[in-house]
């Protein structure tokens, strides 16, 4: 058997067995997209020469004939499979490629056109020679060079596409192109194999290709891999290996920290200790940069091989927005704070010495003083009352106030508030229809100021000279309603909303007082509603939905 022979065999043989060989690996790949391209890219390579291994070995002239049209058709399925592979790994979804259906179309009518070719004869037609070796020679046909160009072509795309990726990430993109021209080096063979006495005319493309996956395959493993993550991220991303050495990084990364350049497999902590020590400390990293002070959150997302972490990529994202937001509210509420111990104390204990000398002086005045003194005393106990709400506004805003909830017994708690607001306003009428229903609900003492404010609200906005207010219960197997009917003049539709500050405008809402406000928020909170309906004949009902605490829900 000729030499000249057994070498093209082997070859042909070496790339199929070498690309399946690495078919397990590939399927190793985490992410899918890129998984699935390299698998078919590499099946595809090897089918491809193992078609050309076949017709240079089967004892027919028509198996060979047959053979050679497999791995021509597979040459077509490496190219598609090589494009599908660049698309996923430079995040473009290959299956949502705009014109799919017509690139598959096209694919289908070449391949149409190969497997027909002993009918039409465009792609190639067939010669028995005996020089250098009996086989049957390839002469190849216009088709065929322009389907080779336009193969070449969407080759360069996906060369493209990774080049454009690996500049994205900063990365050196030398061992690409040092791969590709290694791989390309049989293209040469494939124009000059009609003009050499040794060489066929044929494809030997499948040897450098099936080196091109191989090499592929081995990059990334060792950097592809890191360059497509680090290069999905628009903040600057470092790609790290088990050992937090520096395997990777983008642009956005080195122009944020440039002792990064030419940092590649250097410790992290080598290169940047205050990035190093901010991967375990759960703080905002700080960095001024041209006189400008700016705030990152540093975060790692680790990559697993079972139990075993083999590698992390760290992502740093600019919050300095977000950090100056919470910095001003720390400030609003430390001013709050201080309002809220300014109400509490020096306001409220004034306006109680205020109110006791003005109540000694009851008995020192006559009957033409008595209008104003009354008045004096009835604003000194509003504003005190408006202190109280003022103080339970202020720890409803507190998250220690509201977020530790406890079952409250609503009758006991109704029946003080009753009692409460009959001494403060001796002039009202306050009464019961029906019972008040004995459930409980999941609450903090802060309920008491829901049903306080309503009810002292229905006795101040009452234009009656003798105000009744009416509380009444409604009880489902899943909520208890209280209803508060007034005599009052009534609240139109328009301002039904507006009153509680509901929406976006708050307490900027035409009409919405504080009170009103903090009864909005409180029944929120407790997972219940609060609304305004109209009373019959005349007057308004607040109504308070709260979930009733059953023993369900105790449990959990």
């Amino acid at each position: 058997m000729e030499p000249l022979f057994i070498g093209h065999i082997i070859i042909f043989a070496l790339s199929a067995i070498v690309c399946v060989a690495t078919i397990p690996q590939a399927r190793k790949i985490q992410h899918q997209g890129t998984r699935e391209g390299l698998v078919v890219f590499l099946g595809a390579v090897a089918l491809w020469s193992g078609g050309y291994l076949g017709y240079l070995i089967a004892p027919t002239q028509s198996v060979k004939l047959a053979f050679y049209i497999l791995g021509f058709v597979f040459a077509f399925v490496a190219v598609g499979a090589w494009l599908y592979f660049c698309a996923a790994y430079t995040g473009r979804p290959p299956r949502h490629a705009p014109f799919r259906n017509l690139i598959l179309g096209t694919f289908l009518f070449f391949t149409a056109l190969k497997v027909t070719n002993p009918l039409h004869n465009l792609y190639f037609t067939t010669e028995w020679v005996t020089e250098p070796f009996p086989h049957l020679v390839i002469h190849h046909g216009l088709l065929y060079w322009i389907v080779l160009g336009l193969s070449y072509a969407a080759i360069a795309v996906g060369f493209f596409v990774l080049i454009e990726r690996f500049y994205h990430t900063g990365s050196d993109s030398r061992p690409l192109v040092v791969l590709v021209g290694l791989s390309g080096l049989p293209a040469v063979a494939t124009i000059i194999g009609g003009q050499v006495d040794w060489l066929l005319p044929l494809m030997y493309e499948p040897p450098g290709v099936a080196l091109f996956a191989v090499g592929t395959l081995f990059f990334y493993r060792q950097r592809f891999e890191s360059i497509r993550l680090t290069g999905e991220s628009d903040s600057p991303a470092i790609f790290l290996d088990q050992d937090t050495c520096i395997r990777d990084y983008n642009q956005a990364a080195r122009r944020l920290f440039p002792a990064l350049e030419e940092s590649f497999g250097k410790p992290l902590d080598a290169v940047n200790t205050a990035l190093s020590d901010h991967l375990t400390k759960q703080d905002v990293l700080t960095i001024t940069q041209d006189d400008e002070v700016r705030i990152y959150d540093v975060s790692s997302t680790p990559f697993l091989a079972g139990e075993v972490m083999t590698g992390q990529l760290v992502t740093v994202t600019d919050v300095t927005e977000r950090e100056s937001y919470r910095q001003r509210l720390e400030v609003k509420t430390e001013q709050l704070e201080a309002l809220n111990r300014v109400v509490r104390h020096d306001i409220r204990n004034d306006m109680a010495v205020i109110l006791g000398w003005a109540e000694i002086l009851k008995d020192h005045v006559d009957e033409d003083g008595e209008d104003a003194l009354d008045r004096v005393l009835q604003k000194s106990r509003h504003v005190i009352q408006f202190t109280e709400v003022a103080r339970d506004f202020v720890e409803s805003l507190s998250e220690d106030e509201t977020t530790e909830l406890e079952e409250i017994e609503l009758q006991v708690l109704l029946d003080a508030e009753l009692a409460a607001v009959r001494d403060s306003f001796p002039n009202a009428q306050f009464q019961v229809s029906g019972e008040l229903s004995d459930v409980s609900v999941q609450a903090n003492e802060m309920l008491s100021s829901v049903f306080r404010n309503i009810l002292e609200n229905a006795v101040r906005h009452n234009d009656k000279e003798t105000p009744e207010i009416t509380v009444s219960c409604e009880e489902d197997p899943d909520t208890v309603r209280y209803r508060i009917a007034d005599n009052g003049p009534g609240i139109s539709d328009n301002q039904k909303e507006q009153i509680f500050g509901k929406g976006e405008k708050g307490l900027d809402s035409p009409g919405s007082g504080i009170g009103l406000y903090l009864v909005h928020l409180l029944t929120e909170h407790f997972g219940g509603d609060v609304w305004v309906e109209d009373n019959d004949p005349n007057g308004s009902v607040f109504v308070v939905e709260l979930p009733i605490q059953t023993p369900s829900n105790k449990a959990s």
